[in-house]
């Protein structure tokens, strides 16, 4: 993969349907207008924000929440405190019908220092990102997260280095396809199986396995080469697309 370059956003977002947008937020960089991005929050999400014991987490989640706002406003042309949301059965945001004439559909995720919010028209999405630590411990995480086809892969791998890799790409993939499915991690990890090589084409459906049955799913695998600290992974339903990258605190009202 070759490493992203971010670009600055035009002042009127806009989208096809057949880009996927990957938007970045550094929580470092964003200080400075933290009180009008607070400002954003619907009474619930500040209240929500209110029950996080650390102030760390307390200010990603207001970050995280704020920016979305921000961003979907954006494309759709609307007031970002008048956007509303609704939670599918295993917890999955989504905008309101009734608000998103442009059936905009979005995820996100955060670690670390990062949040990553991916954007398609129409079609679903997912991604998830982790921050890696090259010095944390995978003993025995593989049991949880591999499925049988994934434990041979990785027993062959030489290096304890290669394996961590092979870990942080695992669980991104299987994250970010369950939460585009809109499941979460309801299901059992060990039960599909994800392509584990470094490098996928995103012009191929993503072959997701079961110890049922194996068959290709109307999904496409998107890694996402951040950098050194972080690895990430969108999936998307459906439809082949072009990747546009954002740097979000480019924009210029943060």
């Amino acid at each position: 993969m070759n490493q992203i370059l971010w670009g600055k956003p035009p002042a009127k977002l806009s989208i096809s349907r057949s880009e996927l947008h990957i938007w970045r937020i550094s929580l470092d960089n964003v200080n400075h207008q933290l009180k009008y991005l607070i400002s954003l929050l619907s009474p619930e999400e500040r209240k929500r924000s209110k029950r996080f014991i650390f102030e760390r987490d307390q200010h990603r989640y207001q970050v995280t929440h704020s920016m979305k706002r921000l961003i979907l406003a954006n494309y759709l042309d609307g007031n970002p405190q008048c956007l509303r949301f609704e939670v599918g059965n295993h917890g999955k945001p989504a905008l309101d019908n009734l608000r998103n004439s442009l059936k905009v559909q979005f995820n996100i995720s955060h670690s670390h220092n990062l949040i990553l919010i991916a954007i398609t028209m129409e079609d679903l999405i997912g991604i998830d990102i982790e921050y890696y630590d090259k010095k944390c411990s995978i003993e025995g995480l593989g049991e949880i997260i591999f499925s049988p086809s994934e434990k041979i892969f990785f027993s062959a791998l030489n290096s304890q280095e290669e394996k961590k890799e092979a870990f942080f790409r695992c669980w991104t993939r299987k994250e970010a396809y369950l939460k585009a499915v809109g499941i979460g991690l309801t299901q059992d990890l060990t039960s599909i199986s994800v392509d584990l090589n470094k490098a996928v084409s995103s012009h191929d459906w993503l072959k997701i396995s079961t110890l049922r049955q194996s068959e290709i799913m109307p999904w496409k695998l998107f890694p996402l080469d951040i950098d050194n600290y972080y690895i990430a992974s969108a999936v998307a339903t459906s439809f082949q697309k072009n990747l546009v990258y954002y740097e979000a605190n480019e924009l210029g009202f943060v």
